[in-house]
This record gives structure tokens, C-alpha cells and sequence, in this order.
């Protein structure tokens, strides 16, 4: 709603509006000059949603349908119409619509997604991960972040189908769901397309165009997942603005969450010191101070409390905490 308000939306779709809670948010906060709102199940567009929009908004700037998003995206398309904000909420995964969500968001508009399979995009459902979102995971213990990123390539892919390109303005995981905002482009590109490799004898993570046999660090032989989003979660200038608007509108809880992401390094996964096995675990601002001493970019990241973001190899981290752990 943050976003939305600082983007001055004037054109909403709503794929699915489910009981309506966003809905309203959307006509309370936003100066919309049309509010395109669809949902699937007759039974949850409750008479009272139906009742409070009509009195709050004039029939022609609100429009209100109960049938299949896969059916009305395609009315949409012949019309010509297109929308400043696209809001895909299905139940579970969002990749058989986002073709459609692509292909009604203006260029240089916003596709706001999100998607409660995190059971595949933690890399647990094996096929359906390949299937889905066209990414092969591996259930690695850093499974927050590799979810999003691979969440982002599938929306990059189905952008690309269509010859257009999307940037992430902001991803946010809550743990039962991810929440993703992106600009639609017209130009596409493979910027931010890689492979994420994990070092199977050191664990130090690095990124490649291709899956490399050895580890850059110590040699060893790695295993990687992709091909997967591999560039930035974050357009930082945008999301400074939308931590102004949640201030000023009392949401300081909202603005905690941008504090974050705002403050996170950009450095593609982290390191859970609980995966260090340490008999005592230091500061994680300590660690992080270390480690910036050193050179090295370091902070934290919202996927994991414990979580250390840095482009330090795995043996330098482990000297740093033993050095942090070594003394009583």
C-alpha cells in the first residue's frame, strides 16, 4: 500500500481480491481513476465489499467482475487497456498467471506478486521447482533468499516470453509467503540472469554464467542451482521513498521492514552462524564490524535473524568467529 501510494497509482487491476481486505486499503489510500477488481470464487465477493466501493467510488471509475483471471486478462488485452499497478495474489503459486499480469501492466508500470508455495521454492517439492518457476533448487539451509531469487527469475522468464523485461523494486519474505514488487520495462535484457554454486568443502557461495566444476576459495568441487536471479532484491532511491510514506502515514512497523532492506548488502546469500556450530555464538554487529574492518561488505539480511550477509569466503568468516570465540 506504501509502494502503491508513493508511485501515485491512478490505474489498479486486482487479479484476485479475495474477501477484499487490500481492496479496501487500496480505495481508502489511493486517488485511483479506475479500480479493475476480479475475483474467481463468487463466494468471497462479500455484498458488504461490493456495498462499501460503490459508495465510495462513481460507477465509472470501478469495475467489478467474478470470473477466471485466465479468462479476463485476455478480454483486457483485446480492449488495449492496461494498468499502473497489477496485483497477482492467487492461492499458492503465481506462475500460471503471470503471463497474463505481465502482459496488462503498462510499461514502466508495477506488478505487485505474491506466493505462498514456499514449500517448492524452499526446494522441497523436487520437479515441481523445474515445472513451476523453470529453476532447479537444492533444499539449502539459506532457502529465504534462494526462494526469492528464483521467485524473480520466474517473473524475468515470463516477461521475456513477451519481449519485455522486469526489474525488482523490493522482495519480502515472511516465512509462509513472499511479497514482490517490479517495474514492467519494454526493453528486454539478461542482466541479473546466473548460477548460484555452493563450494561442497569449504560452503563458501559464488555466482557464475555457467555451474563451475571447482570452488574459486579452496578448489573444491561445488553444486549449484539456477539458472536463477542473481542481481539486486533492492532499487534503493525508491524504497527510501517509500519508507517516507509509511512514516508519515504511522506505519512504523512498515518502515522497519524497508529499514531493512535498505541497510542489506547486496551480495547474493548469507551465512546463518547457527550453521557454524559454535559453542557460543557472538554479536551478530560484531561479526559484521569485523568483517567490514577487513574490507569486506557485511550486514545484515531479513531471510535469517542470524544471518550474515558478505562477499567474505567462507575459511575468513570462520577465522573472524573464532577469533570472536576463542576468549571467554
Amino acid at each position: 500500500m506504501v509502494a502503491a501510494k508513493f508511485l501515485k497509482v491512478e490505474t489498479l487491476f486486482e487479479a484476485f481480491a479475495g474477501g477484499g481486505a487490500r481492496t479496501l486499503l487500496y480505495a481508502k489510500h489511493l486517488s485511483l481513476k479506475l479500480h479493475r477488481i476480479n475475483e474467481g470464487n463468487r463466494v468471497f465477493v462479500c455484498e458488504l465489499l461490493y456495498e462499501y466501493l460503490n459508495a465510495n467510488l462513481p460507477d465509472d471509475r470501478l469495475k467489478i467482475t467474478v470470473e477466471d483471471f485466465l479468462r479476463c486478462w485476455k478480454r483486457e488485452v483485446c480492449t488495449g487497456r492496461t494498468y499502473d499497478w497489477v496485483d497477482l495474489d492467487p492461492f499458492g503459486s503465481p506462475s500460471p498467471f503471470l503471463i497474463g499480469a505481465i502482459s496488462i501492466a503498462k510499461p514502466g508500470g508495477h506488478l505487485y506478486i505474491t506466493s505462498t508455495d514456499t514449500a517448492t521454492l524452499s526446494g522441497r517439492r523436487r520437479g515441481d521447482d523445474i515445472r513451476l518457476y523453470g529453476v532447479f533448487l537444492r533444499p539449502w539451509e539459506t532457502y529465504g533468499e534462494l526462494g526469492a531469487r528464483a521467485l524473480i527469475y520466474s517473473v524475468w522468464n515470463a516477461a521475456n516470453h513477451l519481449n519485455r523485461h522486469i526489474a525488482p523494486v523490493f522482495v519480502f519474505y515472511e516465512g509462509y509467503a513472499y511479497r514482490l514488487l517490479v517495474r514492467v520495462e519494454e526493453k528486454r535484457n539478461t542482466n541479473g540472469i546466473g548460477y548460484i554454486n555452493r563450494c561442497k568443502t569449504c560452503g563458501t557461495y559464488s555466482v557464475s554464467q555457467r555451474n563451475p566444476a571447482k570452488c574459486g576459495v579452496c578448489g573444491g568441487e561445488t553444486e549449484g542451482v539456477g539458472p536463477i536471479w542473481v542481481g539486486r532484491l533492492y532499487e534503493r532511491e525508491t524504497l527510501q521513498g517509500f519508507k517516507e510514506v509509511a512514516l508519515k502515514m504511522g506505519w512504523k512497523d512498515v518502515a522497519k521492514v524497508l529499514t531493512k532492506m535498505l541497510t542489506e548488502p547486496d551480495t547474493p546469500m548469507y551465512y546463518p552462524l547457527s550453521g557454524f556450530r559454535l559453542h557460543r555464538t557472538p554479536s551478530l554487529k560484531v561479526v559484521i564490524k569485523k568483517l567490514e574492518e577487513m574490507g569486506y561488505s557485511a550486514g545484515k539480511t531479513q531471510f535469517s535473524p542470524q544471518g550474515v550477509k558478505t562477499d567474505a569466503p567462507v575459511p575468513v568468516l570462520k577465522e573472524v568467529l573464532h577469533s570472536l570465540t576463542s576468549h571467554p
